[in-house]
């Protein structure tokens, strides 16, 4: 059995997503006018006494020409006594914590905070692993058992070369339209983009596909507190119908446990997401708490900072919002498949969304 949290899982999985200081979550702000400096450390250290998981203050503030560069440059040990650093140019704020105690929902809350400081205690992070009834687990333990047995991987890459590349590119898509689609269907927004991912697979796929999904894995107690909360669902997949994605992710997300405590549970799920592992297609959409006017800043792409939570031994595909809830198709994958049949999966992903979009709209 495995006690670390999740957050020490990642960082010390054989092959791990990313560099120990390099694996951050990221959230960037436009702010209405230029701070104060010294009010806005105030507000920053504030920020940290509230939530314990980020260590102790003060945190670092640098003032900078380009938040990104200066971020890119920079190094964030997973020991640093602060584990929230923040960057300044004119009236862009870009704060960076680091991963395994935070996620990209905690970065939206910091930024409210920052934003409007909160009064009282903050809610107190926990490790939901821990504290996951065991009698759900024995219950649930069969049906991962059916779904992670005899999983087919995705169609090899046709090169030799090793390593991890990332392209990212502007999906046409917004929030808005996500969610106009999935009301006229009766899904989610979630799910109609997830069947886009689904359909652009196809050409990959060899029968069933087993996909990798990221939650934020909160409960309506965890929505105000700051930490690593998200969680692993593998989704198997026959189709790639709305409707049948929509069942296949629903049955999923019924019998959900902290992803730790499937590995345990499950003998043959830790060869299946380890480094080495089969070709497989993670995917996430970035969610983030609504609300409090945030302009938020578009991540560039080759910042070399963060990493999908799973090694990626096929490609993971994840959508990220941005300025005007835009979404950035963000794609790293096994170098092996190479870039232009990458760059092709977003073109069929963007192609497959618009059809369910001209379909929703004639219904």
């Amino acid at each position: 059995m495995h006690d670390q949290p999740f957050g020490q899982r990642i960082l010390s999985w054989a092959g791990g997503p990313a560099e120990a200081d390099r694996f951050v979550a990221l959230g960037g702000i436009r702010l209405p006018a230029e701070p104060d400096p010294a009010a806005l450390r105030h507000a920053l250290d504030a920020v940290v006494a509230r939530h314990p998981v980020l260590g102790q203050g003060p945190v670092p503030l640098r003032i900078v020409e380009d938040v990104w560069a200066a971020a890119a440059a920079g190094r964030y040990p997973p020991d640093a006594r602060c584990l929230l650093w923040a960057y300044l140019a004119g009236t862009e704020l870009l704060l960076v914590a680091h991963h395994n105690v935070t996620d990209p929902w905690s970065m939206r809350l910091l930024v409210r905070e920052v934003l409007k400081p909160g009064s009282g205690p903050a809610p107190s992070y926990h490790d939901s692993a821990s504290t996951h009834p065991p009698h759900r687990v024995a219950r649930f333990a069969p049906f991962w058992n059916r779904m992670l047995t005899d999983v087919p991987a995705l169609a090899s890459g046709g090169g030799g070369d090793v390593g991890t590349a990332e392209v990212r590119a502007p999906s046409g898509i917004t929030q808005r339209q996500a969610g106009a689609v999935a009301r006229a269907v009766r899904s989610t927004p979630f799910v109609v983009l997830f069947t886009a991912f689904a359909r652009a697979l196809d050409q990959l796929r060899q029968g069933d596909a087993v996909v990798p999904v990221l939650t934020h894995g909160r409960r309506r107690s965890d929505w105000d507190t700051v930490g690593l909360y998200m969680n692993v669902l593998p989704v198997r997949l026959a189709t790639s119908t709305v409707g049948a994605v929509h069942g296949a992710f629903a049955e999923a997300y019924a019998n959900e446990i902290p992803f730790p405590l499937l590995l345990d549970a499950v003998p043959q799920a830790e060869a299946l997401f380890t480094e080495g592992g089969p070709s497989l297609a993670q995917f996430e959409v970035i969610q983030v708490p609504a609300g409090g006017g945030i302009e938020a800043l578009t991540i560039p792409a080759g910042l070399g900072l963060g990493g999908p939570v799973l090694p990626v031994n096929g490609l993971t595909f994840w959508l990220e919002p941005g300025a005007g809830g835009a979404y950035t198709v963000c794609l790293r994958y096994h170098r092996s498949y190479g870039e232009a049949e990458m760059r092709a999966l977003i073109g069929r992903f963007v192609d497959r969304w618009e059809e369910i979009d001209a379909h929703a709209t004639r219904a």
